[in-house]
C-alpha cells in the first residue's frame, strides 16, 4: 500500500494554485499530551520518499512528554505539505494503540509482573503490520499472526469432530504432527477445559468466563503442570486488573485496536 500517493495522489492544488511551492518551511511534530510514541518508521521512510531533510528527537516506544518535540522537518513547502497529514494520521494513530496498550499492560503488570498482553487478530484488514508494531510498542505482544503461525481450536472447528473418539484422536494426531508448536484450546466452562487439558493442551484459552470459573481455570495448572492459562472475552482497560487478579499467564484483547487516535500537533513556518 503506498500510503503517500493515497493522500497525495497526482497534486497538491491548494500549494500549486497559492504558488508557495518553492519556499522554505519548518515543520514540527509534538503532542498535546504525554503519549507512547508509534509510527516513527513509516513516517521516516514518507520524510525519506520526499527527500525532506528531517531530526527525530525519539523513539519508537518512548514516552513522549506534552509539547515535547517528536520531529523537525526543513524542506520547500510543496514538500512539507505532502508529508504533513499523512505523517500526522500516522502518528495518531499508532501512538494511540500504543499508548493504550501501555495502559493495559502496566495496569496487569502491577498485579503479576509476569502477565504478558496480547493482542488478536481482529485488526483492522490492510494495516496489520501497522496495528501489530503499535502494540508491541506499548509493551504488548501479538497473540496470533494469522493462521499460519500458531495452533488453537475453536468450537467452529469441534463442530466437524461431533463424535468424541475421533475428535481424540485427531487431536493427538495434531499434537504429533506440529510437534513443535503450543496447541490452544477455547474453551466456556471449568469442564470443557479440565477435558482438553486432559488431552494434552497445552494453552487453554478461557473464553468471557466470570471470575470464579477463571480461577478455577488457573487451579488446574497444579495437576497439568506445563499448562498455560489465558482470559479473552471484552477484557479492556477498565476491567483488565480483575483478570489479572485470577492468576491467568496472559490476556488477549482486540481493545487497542479501537484505542481512540491521539493529538499530534504539527506547526509549519516559513524558514527563511
Amino acid at each position: 500500500m503506498d500510503l503517500l500517493f493515497e493522500d497525495v495522489g497526482y497534486f497538491d492544488l491548494t500549494t500549486l494554485g497559492l504558488g508557495i511551492g518553492d519556499k522554505k518551511g519548518l515543520m514540527t511534530f509534538a503532542p498535546k499530551d504525554e503519549i507512547i510514541l508509534s509510527g516513527v518508521d513509516e513516517v521516516r521512510e514518507i520524510l525519506i520518499k520526499l527527500d525532506i531533510k528531517h531530526t527525530f528527537f525519539k523513539k519508537n516506544s518512548d514516552k513522549v512528554e506534552a509539547q515535547e518535540v517528536i520531529l523537525e522537518c526543513k524542506s520547500e513547502a510543496s514538500k512539507l505539505h505532502k508529508a504533513w497529514k499523512i505523517s500526522q494520521n500516522i502518528f495518531e494513530y499508532m501512538s494511540g494503540i500504543a499508548t493504550y496498550t501501555n495502559t493495559l499492560v502496566k495496569t496487569a503488570k502491577e498485579i503479576n509482573p509476569n502477565i504478558s498482553v496480547s493482542t488478536t487478530r481482529k485488526n483492522f484488514p490492510g494495516v496489520k503490520e501497522m496495528m501489530l508494531k503499535a502494540v508491541m510498542c506499548g509493551g504488548g505482544a501479538p497473540h496470533r499472526l494469522g493462521l499460519y503461525d500458531s495452533i488453537l481450536v475453536f468450537d467452529q472447528h469441534l463442530v466437524f469432530l461431533s463424535d468424541k473418539e475421533e475428535l481424540e484422536r485427531n487431536f493427538k494426531k495434531l499434537k504429533s504432527e506440529f510437534i513443535e508448536k503450543k496447541v490452544a484450546v477455547e474453551v466456556d466452562s471449568l469442564s470443557s477445559a479440565r477435558y482438553f487439558a486432559s488431552l494434552g493442551a497445552d494453552i487453554l484459552q478461557c473464553e468471557k468466563m466470570d471470575y470464579e470459573t477463571l480461577k478455577n481455570c488457573v487451579m488446574l495448572k497444579k495437576e497439568f503442570s506445563n499448562l498455560l492459562v489465558s482470559a479473552t472475552g471484552g477484557i479492556n482497560k477498565d476491567n483488565i486488573a480483575e483478570f489479572a487478579k485470577c492468576g491467568v499467564d496472559f490476556i488477549v484483547t482486540s481493545s487497542p485496536y479501537h484505542a481512540k487516535p491521539l493529538d499530534i500537533k504539527v506547526k509549519i513556518k516559513e524558514d527563511n
